[in-house]
């Protein structure tokens, strides 16, 4: 679905507008994300997967045929934008409920793997179904593999809910103390993520530099890779530097693609880009879910992943607006220096909070403040 915006494209809508469009989509989520993340606490997560992906299955399938850019293009939209953020929301959660705690991180990494090889590979099918069937080919094949992942979902055993102590509201988790450096830094992460793959289709469209595939199998391999061999050493490092340097390093490939010349400036932004994906992500899901209370597993989760529409809220008009006005260089180049200003506000305040946290409780220093 990466490939959706050049079927906006085509369809005769600017950069701008697409930037708005999938902002929208992003604030539509954040409005449901209490209400949802409620749902994760008391709800079997099997049973959201089973009703929001039949969600997915419709929205994909209008996406595949519509031909113009009417009430029936957007509902769609706004209808696959919101459950795909449902599906991998409660996806990630079960992901947590089913991992050892001892094994966390490397179980969370390895389980992103699911996400990772797709971005992969299923772009590389992805250019040879467009030059075959275009945009709507491409579509339908995403809701060919949607089908088959709902029918594979009802495979799944039923996890109980998890946590005895009473549940806080939604709210009282966002603003946990411990939590908020990790809210920061998750933004500020999404924010170079989301724009890739917001803005990267138009971007070889219309620079004409490598393919959307090669692009893809160069960020998903790395990814992956950095996933499957780093997963079980995540943990012998201390987090908060390798967080800050991945955050740093995805700015630097964004930087690259920003200012390249060539396909090898591109392809080696999307090694740096792809590498730091593959680190950081499960190590930051990781710590959500340590900080967390257990009977509030869900809501922490669904609060981390709001995150990634939140950065979409702001990168897709704000990119859009930069591409539009100035180019591809001052859009990517602009988000590239925030994160890595970004990282550093992150591991000042999470550092200072930490200390002040073992200094008013030295036995204590990780518990839920």
């Amino acid at each position: 679905m990466v490939n959706l915006p050049g079927r906006l494209y085509e369809l005769g809508i600017t950069e701008s507008g697409i930037g708005l469009a999938y902002s929208m989509s992003a604030l539509a989520a954040l409005l449901l994300r209490p209400w949802f993340g409620r749902i994760l606490d008391v709800v079997h997560r099997r049973t959201v997967l089973r009703i929001a992906g039949v969600g997915n299955i419709v929205a994909i399938a209008v996406l595949a045929v519509v031909d113009g850019s009417g009430a029936m293009l957007w509902a769609a939209f706004l209808l696959q934008r919101i459950v795909q953020v449902f599906l991998y929301t409660t996806a990630l959660t079960y992901a947590a409920d089913a991992v050892p705690v001892g094994l966390r991180t490397q179980g969370l990494a390895l389980f992103g793997l699911s996400g990772l090889i797709p971005i992969a590979f299923a772009n590389l099918i992805g250019d040879a179904l467009l030059r075959v069937g275009g945009y709507p080919g491409v579509i339908a094949a995403a809701g060919v593999s949607s089908s088959i992942a709902w029918g594979l979902v009802w495979r799944l055993p039923a996890l109980p809910v998890l946590g005895e102590r009473p549940r806080r509201s939604f709210w009282a988790v966002a603003i946990q103390k411990n939590m908020l450096p990790l809210w920061w830094i998750t933004l500020t992460f999404s924010m170079g993520m989301e724009t890739v793959f917001t803005f990267i289709r138009t971007y070889i469209d219309t620079v004409g530099l490598s393919t959307m595939g090669t692009f893809f199998a160069v960020y998903g391999g790395m990814a992956t890779l950095t996933r499957a061999f780093g997963g079980s050493r995540y943990d012998a490092v201390p987090h908060r530097p390798l967080v800050v340097v991945g955050v740093a390093t995805q700015g630097i490939g964004l930087s690259l693609v920003a200012f390249a010349d060539g396909v090898a400036m591109v392809l080696i932004g999307a090694f740096l880009m792809g590498t730091a994906h593959g680190a950081v992500f499960p190590v930051l899901s990781s710590e959500v879910v340590s900080r967390a209370r257990t009977a509030e597993r869900g809501s922490a989760v669904a609060m981390f992943t709001s995150l990634f529409d939140a950065a979409l809220l702001i990168v897709a008009p704000l990119g859009g607006f930069l591409i539009d006005s100035a180019g591809y260089t001052r859009g990517f180049s602009t988000v590239a220096a925030i994160l890595v200003a970004g990282a550093v506000v992150y591991v000042v305040w999470d550092r200072r909070l930490q200390a002040t946290t073992r200094a008013a409780e030295p036995t204590a220093a990780h518990e839920v403040v």
